[in-house]
């Protein structure tokens, strides 16, 4: 897990762009062409547009790569209403929500409201995606295994705590609901889930303990 983290100064708000986590979704660039030009350097002009709406469309960023900070007293980001999980057709599983991401100790390595976790097995930056799921054929609808049925009492909201288990799975225990890519599917967890990151699982986007037999390691 790491970062390469920039920063872009405006008068009114600071961009952060972490290159690391950018798998080039293009969110900002198609939002924003006027702030954000790939083909330009700087690439980020924070000044280019009024600080609202450069943070109305860094929110956009499904990975997380973009944040900002600001200056002129303006609104944070705020929380999302509740923590989902929605799978990208043979791509990675974007997390919005109240996320910490800790290690098999418990420590806290990161706190986030927008994540893109990896589940091809092959990214680089785990557990971060990194692209990589192009390069290596990753196929996967974002269709749901055994999706789980809303429980009579279910109040989204709450902390979401992930740990990626050594060459094991994503465990993600709080409320989340899980969305297939299409949206025509939701599975439903109030306690803990346990996510496939190694690519391999024949219940995704579950663990089925499939990575001890591909020896997959992280």
């Amino acid at each position: 897990m790491s970062s390469k983290t920039r920063r872009y100064e405006g008068k009114d708000v600071v961009v952060e762009y972490d290159a690391k986590r950018c798998i080039h979704v293009a969110e900002c660039v198609h939002g924003l062409p006027g702030v954000f030009e790939k083909d330009r350097r700087p690439w980020v002009d924070a000044d280019g547009a009024a600080a609202d709406r450069v943070t109305e469309v860094v929110i956009r960023c499904p990975t997380g790569a973009l944040h900002f900070v600001r200056k002129d007293g303006g609104t944070d980001e705020p929380l999302p209403d509740g923590n989902t999980a929605t799978l990208e057709a043979d791509g990675p599983i974007y997390v919005k929500g109240d996320i910490d991401i800790v290690d098999g100790e418990g420590m806290l390595k990161l706190r986030d409201v927008r994540v893109a976790f990896c589940r091809c097995g092959a990214s680089q930056n785990k557990p971060f995606c990194d692209g990589r799921h192009s390069d290596v054929g990753f196929s996967s609808s974002g269709d749901m295994a055994n999706p789980k049925e809303r429980p009579e009492e279910f109040s989204q909201g709450g902390k979401l705590t992930v740990t990626p288990l050594a060459n094991g799975s994503l465990r993600a225990e709080g409320v989340l609901e899980i969305l297939s890519a299409d949206g025509g599917q939701t599975s439903y967890h109030d306690t803990r889930a346990h996510l496939c990151r190694c690519g391999a699982s024949k219940k995704k986007p579950f663990c089925d303990g499939s990575h001890k037999e591909t020896g997959f390691t992280a």
